[in-house]
């Protein structure tokens, strides 16, 4: 492909970046894009911010980007290396994709938005990459929005248990009732998975005295790690086998010292 300005305004690339080239392999179904920067371009340090340090060297990378219709798309570049007269030797980051991310931020924005509706065997499945590149994607994801995660406002929180694989490896889910969304997850199904919900809570900038209501199974270690960890709450026990009927029933107990009420 001659004309690289299509691919130049498709992808974003600014200056000093442009597209040199690009290889089509119909045969293949893959596009290879290759990236280049203007001899003599100077970059910042990505360890100090100091700006127009000289390229030392450069590295050799490639990005699998979004498909190109049916065809694979995948970015090549010269990653620079500069020299910092603070920080020495350093490689410089690139604007289309994290720095050790063999994905670009495009591909790994269609991969989260995949695995929050899919597994991610399936999302791999249907992207063409094995599970395991996916799975280096998430916790990074994963741990950017835990951070930025507001639990100031939790009241009400569900409980629930399930096999993280056949047999009895078991993890525990913490969700917030009122907003629809994950808290926390942690492996196991005793009354400790309850003790590190409260610490994560508070860690989050919520309160675990401020939970007045916790939907749990009949669990014992759960009503333990309840009464221990969330003090205030009163529990709604659920029972999860469905009955004849396909309903759930439930009933309602009270911490120490409060009066229960049926629900």
């Amino acid at each position: 492909m001659r004309d690289t300005s299509l691919l130049q305004l498709a992808l974003g690339v600014t200056p000093p970046w442009q597209v040199a080239r690009a290889d089509f392999d119909a045969e293949a179904h893959r596009l290879d894009i290759h990236i280049d920067f203007t001899p003599g371009s100077r970059f910042s340090c990505p360890g100090c911010g100091a700006a127009a340090c000289p390229v030392h060297d450069t590295d050799a990378m490639t990005w699998r980007h979004l498909n190109f219709f049916q065809h694979q798309a995948y970015l090549h570049a010269r990653v620079p290396r500069v020299r910092c007269d603070a920080r020495g030797v350093r490689k410089t980051t690139v604007p289309w994709a994290r720095p050790g991310s063999g994905f670009t931020l495009l591909f790994e924005a269609l991969v989260m938005t995949l695995v929050s509706s899919m597994p991610v065997a399936a999302a791999a499945r249907l992207v063409g990459e094995h599970d395991t590149r996916l799975w280096r994607v998430i916790p990074h994801y994963v741990d950017e929005a835990r951070a930025r995660m507001d639990a100031s406002a939790v009241t009400r929180v569900a409980i629930d248990e399930t096999a993280a694989r056949r047999g009895h490896d078991y993890i525990t889910l913490f969700a917030d009732i009122d907003n629809a969304r994950v808290l926390f997850a942690t492996g196991g199904k005793d009354a400790a998975t309850v003790a590190a919900f409260a610490t994560d809570l508070t860690a989050h900038g919520g309160d675990p005295d401020a939970i007045d209501e916790v939907c749990i199974d009949m669990s014992p270690a759960f009503i333990k790690g309840v009464a221990d960890s969330l003090p205030e709450a009163e529990v709604t026990l659920t029972n999860s086998t469905p009955s004849k009927s396909s309903t759930r029933r439930s009933t309602r107990c009270a911490a120490p010292g409060k009066k229960a009420r049926p629900c």
